[in-house]
């Protein structure tokens, strides 16, 4: 049997799922020319013409449209046969790529839960505080993001928002006027954020009906040293519920004004596209939307 020319069939069943060369092209993180060539690869080696181009993209060919119809049932069970053994092969465990603000803060005080439900799944978090290339990294099952999704190659299903409000330690709010607006924070107060997610204090403004030029925020690597930054007295930080509440129920950091502003972004559960989910995910994604469903926002006291 001549071995199959699986680069290009996997080029071919993208790109006639997605319907454009753009668009299979972003989902598997390759050029358009690059896919273009599995294409015409493929075409060489079965003599056939799949695709019919014009100027507003393709189509598939009469050929194409019976060789997809044919071949996408099989390379989903053949995705869904090797996701399987790789799951056997690495003892069942379900591996999730997390920040590790969120999983410090968030996800850790409820993990007595998930045992509880499912005693017999594992789950194994390794944090990053960048988005990890799943296509790239195959021992990775799934991971956790906040943003404003979606992102291209992946299913993204948002579970958490995030409620925003400025946050400081109660020596620095000390030294703040009693009678005070979300204006004032344009008036030369340290603002501290991340330095990978400059968006969120411009969208706190917005919310607050702040109008103006952003003042310099200095930026740390992730959210947890921010926090940590604005305990020592540092300056302002933006607090994002969840992941700020530990510190404001521990009186570490206190609000300096009543009310919150919803975010765009939220916390989004992210997997590799295509293929049924098998049950570990299954399990973990049932039991995180019932998490998620169960937390209510912080009260909104301020000092």
């Amino acid at each position: 049997m001549r071995r199959l020319p699986l680069g290009p069939m996997d080029a071919f069943v993208a790109v006639a799922r997605a319907g454009s060369l753009a668009g299979a092209a972003s989902d598997m993180n390759l050029t358009v020319p690059a896919l273009s060539r599995r294409i015409g690869m493929l075409e060489a080696e079965l003599g056939v013409r799949l695709f019919r181009r014009h100027a507003r993209g393709l189509d598939l060919t009469e050929a194409g449209a019976a060789y997809f119809a044919a071949l996408a049932p099989a390379w989903e069970g053949m995705r869904d046969a090797t996701e399987a053994v790789r799951a056997q092969g690495r003892d069942g465990a379900i591996r999730v790529s997390v920040m590790p603000t969120f999983a410090a803060n968030w996800l850790v005080p409820r993990l007595g839960r998930l045992r509880g439900r499912h005693a017999d799944l594992r789950v194994e978090f390794h944090t990053s505080a960048d988005l990890v290339d799943l296509e790239a990294r195959p021992d990775i099952d799934a991971a956790i993001r906040l943003g404003r999704g979606p992102w291209p190659g992946l299913d993204c299903e948002p579970f958490l928002p995030v409620q925003a409000f400025p946050v400081a330690s109660p020596a620095f709010v000390a030294t703040l006027p009693a009678e005070r607006r979300p204006r004032d924070l344009l008036l030369g107060h340290p603002l501290i954020g991340t330095s990978h997610q400059p968006a969120f204090w411009r969208d706190w403004f917005a919310g607050a009906g702040v109008d103006g030029p952003l003042p310099e925020v200095r930026g740390f690597d992730n959210l947890q040293l921010v926090y940590e930054a604005a305990a020592a007295g540092m300056g302002v930080a933006l607090g994002l519920d969840p992941l700020v509440r530990p510190y404001v129920e521990q009186g570490r950091l206190v609000r300096l004004f009543p009310g919150q502003v919803a975010l765009p972004s939220r916390f989004h559960l992210l997997r590799r596209r295509g293929g049924t989910p098998d049950r570990r995910f299954r399990q973990f994604r049932t039991w995180l939307r019932t998490e998620a469903a169960a937390f209510a926002p912080t009260p909104a006291a301020t000092v």
